[in-house]
């Protein structure tokens, strides 16, 4: 059987639209609880993202923020 990984990508600077690192997110933390491998790409602006303020203020930044601890919880891989 081959085994794949899914790769959820992202790189669009989350200060100014933080909804595509957060459904690279979450579709990664779907599919990792699925029994799938998965991993995060943050490419360009969205690396800003891994700073501690690099997510806007808000509920969506809030999600952002659990998505990405849950990941380092799972041991999801995120590459910048």
């Amino acid at each position: 059987m081959t085994r794949r990984k899914l790769i959820f990508f992202a790189g669009k600077d989350p200060a100014d639209d933080a909804s595509r690192v957060w459904t690279a997110y979450h579709f990664a933390l779907v599919a990792h609880r699925a029994g799938l491998e998965t991993e995060v790409r943050l490419a360009g602006d969205a690396v800003k993202a891994l700073r501690v303020d690099g997510l806007p203020d808000g509920p969506q930044g809030a999600q952002v923020r659990t998505n990405m601890a849950e990941a380092v919880r799972l041991g999801l891989f995120v590459s910048g």
